[in-house]
């Protein structure tokens, strides 16, 4: 089966770096898959999934943030946050969900309730990606 070279960085660590037979990852306008030979490509990463492919089998992690870049050299992730899916504290996302959902309910100003909405949609795709 044919396959193309994925890199996935933190700011933190090299996440991932493998031959891959495919990558699903969340953008900004939805959802993108990505194969072998794809064209060159760039978008802004959202609050979502990533699933990779790899020798068959697929493995899920939570991404928040960076963007996606496919070249003929192969596909690089840059992600402002990542992590397996088996990796995910779900009692500590699940705290986050309600401190978020708190902050919300509060009705402070209108950044505050920005901020409060991004840390529930990640607190809500980390329980989601663990749960799979």
């Amino acid at each position: 089966m044919a396959t193309f070279h994925l890199k996935v960085l933190t700011a933190e660590r090299s996440f991932f770096e493998g031959d891959v037979e495919r990558l699903i990852v969340r953008t900004t306008e939805g959802d993108v898959g990505i194969l072998p030979r794809h064209i060159n490509y760039v978008a802004a990463l959202g609050i979502g999934g990533m699933t990779i492919t790899q020798d068959g089998s697929n493995r899920l992690a939570a991404v928040s943030g960076g963007f996606v870049e496919v070249s003929p050299e192969g596909t690089t992730v840059l992600a402002r946050t990542c992590e397996w899916a088996d990796e995910i504290d779900v009692t500590r996302a699940r705290a986050a969900e309600e401190r978020a959902k708190h902050l919300l309910e509060s009705k402070e100003n209108a950044k505050q309730q920005e901020v409060a909405e991004i840390r529930l949609k990640k607190a809500v795709n980390r329980i989601r990606v663990a749960e799979k």
